[in-house]
């Protein structure tokens, strides 16, 4: 008797696990189709975009040319490597879900991209030039780079706020800041919000610009505070005109003239990434400074 209920339990049991693995299959394939059905309004069509041959800035990972989309000029990425397996399909296409709706006076504004077989393209608007050619020029002065330097911190705070979890950029740079004129002032947007992550994941060559990257950069373990190792770099770089080195970080930061600046950075640079400032407190920070004090 003992024996037959124990046997009618353990049917009852598998009878059970087989409803929930049923249950489960349905759920995720639900999930699957909702996720399908999310509304793509990024995407435009390949014959929409005339490229150019002026480009604009060239890297490992492809070029950067003018173009026209709908009689309006713009940038149009090219991204020459990426492996166009079905994991990376879906990373690109929840990257740029993500970067359709990012909307902030200084991040560089994304108008959409192609979602076909070929390798990507980037469609965004066209800046004047990247803080990088700017520095190659000549020298910023304090003013230019009390106005640039929030600019840059505005857009990553706003990115790193963004819900249900932050975005972090990953490849802050000089040539990822582009400038635009207001008056007789430049003013920085951040670019490639919406690509660096597809590119970090899918190209064959890891891509980004190692002389900004934090210590944990290259680990598991990576928050919104690589993104303030990265401006610090960039600081300092806007300050004395050279790359970052990391070998020479230290000196580096010491031929910042300007103290409050230059302990900003310090602070950016520090190995913990808890002994970071936040960028809202690096806002905060550059709210109080006045450089013709």
């Amino acid at each position: 008797m003992q024996l037959r209920e124990t046997r009618q339990q353990l049917r009852n049991c598998r009878g059970q696990v087989s409803e929930l693995q049923l249950s489960l299959s349905t759920a995720q394939q639900t999930i699957s189709e909702l996720r399908s059905q999310e509304t793509r309004d990024w995407v435009i069509p390949r014959d929409e975009i005339q490229i150019t041959e002026k480009c604009l800035g060239r890297g490992g990972w492809g070029s950067v040319n003018e173009g026209t989309y709908c009689g309006c000029t713009v940038a149009v990425k090219q991204i020459h490597e990426l492996i166009l397996s079905p994991h990376n399909i879906n990373l690109f296409e929840r990257e740029m879900n993500i970067a359709s709706k990012c909307r902030h006076p200084h991040l560089l504004q994304f108008i959409g991209a192609t979602s076909d077989e070929g390798n990507p393209l980037f469609v965004t608007e066209l800046m004047e030039k990247s803080l990088r050619t700017l520095l190659d020029q000549r020298q910023l002065s304090e003013i230019e780079i009390a106005v640039i330097s929030p600019d840059v911190a505005l857009a990553l705070n706003y990115l790193h706020k963004k819900k249900p979890e932050p975005i972090i950029h990953r490849d802050i740079s000089s040539a990822n800041v582009l400038l635009w004129r207001q008056g007789e002032q430049w003013r920085g947007k951040v670019s490639d919000y919406g690509t660096a992550n597809v590119i970090q994941q899918t190209m064959t060559v890891a891509p980004g610009a190692m002389i900004y990257s934090a210590p944990e950069a290259l680990t598991s373990s990576q928050t919104v505070k690589v993104d303030v190792y990265s401006f610090g770099a960039l600081l300092c770089e806007m300050f004395i005109r050279q790359l970052p080195d990391p070998r020479r970080r230290n000196e580096q930061v010491v031929l910042v003239k300007n103290g409050v600046f230059r302990g900003l950075v310090r602070r950016c640079l520090q190995r913990e990434p808890g002994a970071r400032p936040t960028m809202q407190e690096i806002i905060d920070e550059l709210k109080d400074f006045d450089p013709t004090s």
